[in-house]
């Protein structure tokens, strides 16, 4: 079997993600990447690119989602006071 002994692909996603900007900075990054780099704090034994596809849904891009209402925002499964928070303060 041709993937027999190795990991699924969001074993490390974190950390790949954290040096893809590092390395080529937010221009070089999707909003959902952004998002989910704002997030990562917020809930960190969960998945977050759920989340960050849920708010680009709900708000269609980045601008739009860090600018968005903080009580819109809760309106979005998942978004709470300290994902609010994350949000809103970068």
């Amino acid at each position: 079997d041709e993937g027999a002994g190795k990991d699924p692909d969001y074993i490390g996603h974190r950390r790949r993600l954290r040096e893809r900007f590092l390395k080529v900075g937010p221009d070089g990054l999707a909003d959902y990447e952004l998002l989910e780099l704002m997030l990562l704090g917020v809930q960190p034994s969960r998945a977050v690119k759920p989340l960050a596809k849920a708010l680009l849904e709900r708000f269609s891009s980045f601008v739009e989602v860090i600018s968005a209402d903080p009580q819109v925002m809760t309106e979005v499964a998942g978004v709470g006071e300290s994902a609010v928070i994350a949000l809103k303060s970068a």
